[in-house]
């Protein structure tokens, strides 16, 4: 899987655990915006996989769904392939 690749399967993971933990919190995305201070439309964005939280959106995210950063990453990347070494 090239670097492309790679990224766009992180941004759909992203977004997938991001609705998934939304979901199981029972918020809606007007919900989870303000609580985060992040637009609907960001959420949005992340939740559709077209691009992926930084660090500060990420701590905010996890902080409204009461989920540790870590374990929201982990849960994430379960199923994104690592790309491999070239020689």
């Amino acid at each position: 899987m090239g670097a492309k690749q790679t990224a766009t399967a992180i941004n759909r993971a992203v977004g997938d655990e991001l609705r998934a933990s939304r979901a199981r919190r029972d918020l809606t995305r007007q919900q989870l915006a303000e609580l985060t201070g992040l637009a609907v439309s960001t959420i949005q964005r992340f939740e559709n996989g077209e691009r992926s939280p930084d660090m500060q959106q990420l701590h905010a995210l996890c902080d409204a769904l009461d989920i540790s950063m870590r374990e929201f990453v982990t849960l994430a990347l379960e199923g994104v392939e690592r790309p491999t070494a070239r020689p």
